[in-house]
């Protein structure tokens, strides 16, 4: 349950949604099972996991969603053999090319063909609205997976204000400055570096506190951050993207010793304590990142 790869955004109009509310707009896009010539199927799940039936997960204010995303696996070799098999067949039984347009077509016949044996990989996303703070913030390794997600929340809620976070002014210029000049006093370097040349985006990845006087040589021959890792004591290290992502995110053992107390046999119990203790703490961080990096929030 704990996030490792954070996508970041703010809430640009109020969420109006309670948590029944917000149950019913996601029935509409609830998870079903992909189609006999489907190639892929998204669609809302328990967070809470197998077993379980609501698709929202409440607690301090935040709700915790999950979607799954389930697609066909069929090797690009297989439809390449079988498109050249059945072409040769072609050529050789009527004497004649065969070019692009039924190569495309005769290509989608062997999908149509292929579909339904097919066998099938599926993954979760899962999100959190977080209403007190007017955050949404997404679990997922990719840009892409983080779009689907948002963009079936959109399609569940009719219309969602949910806006990445961008500063007033270049986040690879503020981390270069933290490196150069000082890191906020909360915020310590791992010494994990990608550093991008301007002149031919050559990038050069660093790992080791050692070579921080390497990486202030190439800031200052005109290299800029690219991603940094960060740790704030007692609580999580990261590394954080020039457009404000948070990836490898690792919970420090300190912080989550803190719901140690709880029965470890009470699933349940345990999910409320972590999911408050980690969008409490996400929410402090993202807040100081808004105020260090100048993300406008006007509301519309």
């Amino acid at each position: 349950m704990w996030f490792k790869n954070c996508f970041i955004y703010y809430l640009s109009s109020e969420f109006e949604h309670s948590e029944s509310s917000l149950e019913e707009s996601l029935k509409n896009q609830s998870f079903k099972e992909i189609g006999r010539q489907e190639t892929d199927a998204f669609g809302w799940v328990s967070p809470l996991g197998r077993g379980h039936e609501s698709l929202v997960y409440c607690a301090n204010g935040a709700f915790l969603l999950s979607m799954r995303k389930e697609q066909k696996v069929i090797p690009a070799s297989m439809v390449k053999e079988a498109l050249e098999d059945r072409v040769a067949q072609i050529e050789d039984a009527e004497g004649r090319k065969v070019y692009g347009k039924e190569k495309a077509n005769l290509k989608d016949d062997i999908l149509s063909l292929l579909k339904p044996k097919a066998l099938t990989k599926s993954n979760h996303v899962y999100g959190y609205i977080d209403t007190r703070h007017e955050l949404l913030v997404v679990n997922a390794g990719s840009a892409s997976a983080a779009d689907a997600f948002v963009e079936l929340l959109i399609e569940s809620l009719g219309s969602l204000g949910a806006v990445r976070l961008m500063g007033e002014e270049s986040p690879g210029s503020i981390m270069n400055q933290w490196v150069l000049g000082g890191l906020p006093s909360n915020l310590e370097l791992t010494g994990q570096f990608d550093l991008q040349d301007p002149k031919d985006d050559r990038v050069i990845k660093i790992k080791g506190e050692q070579d921080l006087e390497l990486v202030k040589e190439l800031l200052e021959d005109g290299f800029w951050v690219q991603k940094m890792g960060l740790r704030k004591p007692d609580e999580f290290s990261t590394v954080l993207t020039s457009d404000l992502l948070l990836k490898s995110l690792k919970f420090d053992d300190e912080l989550l010793k803190e719901n140690d107390d709880i029965d470890s046999q009470d699933k349940l119990a345990r999910l409320d304590a972590d999911f408050v203790l980690m969008t409490q703490t996400m929410a402090q961080f993202i807040k100081e990142l808004m105020q260090h990096f100048k993300v406008n929030t006007d509301k519309e």
